[in-house]
């Protein structure tokens, strides 16, 4: 019987040896798998708007490298619009908590890079709402489930890592240079109060600098002008070195946003004084509707005016306006309403009719330079209309410096994003004229001859804008 007692007691021992030393490795697993993680979401801007092409997860415990790799990782994502889609990672990587690789054996932070392109609708961080007229930043969700082990320094294995969603907002890196937006409220003695938002960019430097008013188009009014105003049309891009480096000193931006948008020629009243967008039924049949007197214009005049008083470095003899479509047509207006208030102007499917534009505004403005920027084939502002009888009549003027490079559609010059059924590059809506001028692509000439700048490269209309000198006359 001893015999026995003793041979159940080493028995036990070589179980609990056993089993017990598996039971502690599984529950060093377990508890590794059960740790804590979320994500976040890194937008940048494209031709085609903010796309969320990184997220980030964020763990309670650092990892290496060991076993992360494109992957290791399933990702799904949804938006308020769209079911979950699958997303392709294209790169896994240890980083901070802004997606920057990190050169370090470990870190708390994964990043994965995600493709995107201009037809994969889920990634896009904006969505165009036909009822507002308006681009809308949407929620998104992402559903992120790990396939293979990562591990900690310390050896240990983690597995089933399922990161929650606790922050919707979607982060904006490009966005940071400018300031936070503001708001402007201006009472028209014509039109009641105004109200506008808009947000700046200025160098970091002592010289004096150039400045530029970019007017949006009527998808980006509205409100969130930092997201919709400044990544709906890649906008950011402008204070970056690709663009700053033409201009001595650099050059401010100050981008306003129209509550509305800015071809509104109603009054504010009770009945319409919380309206965004095209909400709210138009005025087509006023005075100023029928002359495309904008209800913004003397608002933008008290905007610009109060932006360079609190900026007297801001060199009044490089005072540019430009934009596109509704925001093209504001450019221009503002040109004909006041010649001698900008150095020089580049509007880009500008939506002033011709012949709203009188005989003696053509040589008030004259004397001012002049860019357009259209596409041929644009059908939702007809250039026949527009932009082509406006520039005849300046040539016919005897008008020397102004130009138009009239595009034959507008497609992808990356070389990135190609049409998956031809291989040719994506063709974009022939509207969108303006990813010429603000990816600063060589812009022709009517007769589609090539200008050249000093240094014998091709001029761009940014280019041109930085050796623009005109004298004005704000205080």
């Amino acid at each position: 019987m001893r015999f026995f007692k003793k041979l159940w007691g080493l028995l036990a021992m070589i179980i609990v040896a056993i089993c017990g030393g598996s039971f502690v490795a599984t529950t060093q697993n377990a508890q590794a798998a059960l740790q804590q993680a979320d994500y976040l979401m890194i937008e940048h801007a494209y031709d085609w708007g903010p796309a969320v092409d990184q997220v980030v997860i964020r763990l309670d415990q650092p990892v290496t490298a060991q076993g992360l790799n494109p992957e290791t990782f399933d990702v799904t994502n949804s938006n308020t619009y769209i079911k979950p889609t699958p997303r392709e990672v294209t790169k896994a990587f240890l980083s901070d908590v802004n997606g920057k690789a990190v050169d370090s054996t470990s870190s708390r932070y994964i990043t994965l890079d995600m493709t995107v392109g201009p037809t994969i609708d889920v990634a896009r961080a904006l969505s165009y709402r036909a009822d507002s007229g308006l681009s809308i930043p949407v929620k998104m969700q992402y559903q992120i489930k790990q396939k293979t082990a990562l591990h900690t320094q310390s050896g240990q294995t983690l597995e089933n890592i399922d990161p929650v969603q606790t922050d919707t907002d979607v982060k904006a890196p490009q966005a940071k240079v400018f300031e936070p937006e503001k708001a402007f409220t201006y009472q028209d003695k014509h039109f009641g109060t105004v109200s506008m938002n808009y947000t700046t960019y200025s160098p970091k430097n002592n010289q004096k600098h150039a400045l530029v008013i970019w007017l949006h188009g009527a998808g980006e009014g509205g409100y969130d002008n930092n997201q919709v105003g400044l990544y709906g049309t890649n906008l950011v891009d402008l204070a970056t070195n690709k663009f700053q480096k033409y201009f001595d000193g650099g050059f401010d931006i100050l981008v306003p946003q129209a509550k509305t948008y800015w071809m509104d020629t109603r009054k504010t009243d009770y009945s319409n004084r919380d309206d965004i967008g095209g909400l709210g039924q138009k005025d087509t049949t006023s005075a100023d509707a029928l002359t495309q007197r904008s209800k913004y214009e003397d608002a933008l005049d008290s905007l610009i005016q109060s932006y360079l008083t609190g900026h007297p470095n801001v060199d009044r003899d490089r005072i540019y306006i430009g934009g596109c479509s509704n925001g093209g047509y504001l450019a221009l207006r503002m040109l004909v309403k006041d010649p001698d208030k900008y150095s020089a102007v580049f509007p880009i499917c500008e939506a002033y009719l011709d012949k709203n534009i009188r005989d003696q505004d053509i040589q008030n403005i004259k004397d001012t330079p002049i860019w357009f920027t259209q596409s041929k084939g644009d059908q939702v502002i007809d250039p026949q209309q527009n932009a082509i009888p406006t520039y005849q009549r300046l040539v016919d003027a005897g008008y020397k410096n102004v130009h138009f490079t009239l595009l034959n559609g507008v497609y992808d010059k990356t070389g990135q994003f190609n049409d998956p059924d031809t291989g040719q590059p994506h063709q974009y809506n022939d509207h969108f004229s303006w990813l010429n001028v603000l990816d600063d692509y060589p812009a022709t000439e009517y007769d589609g001859t090539q200008s050249k700048n000093s240094d014998g490269s091709d001029m761009t209309v940014f280019s041109w804008l930085a050796t623009q000198k005109k004298a004005t006359n704000w205080k």
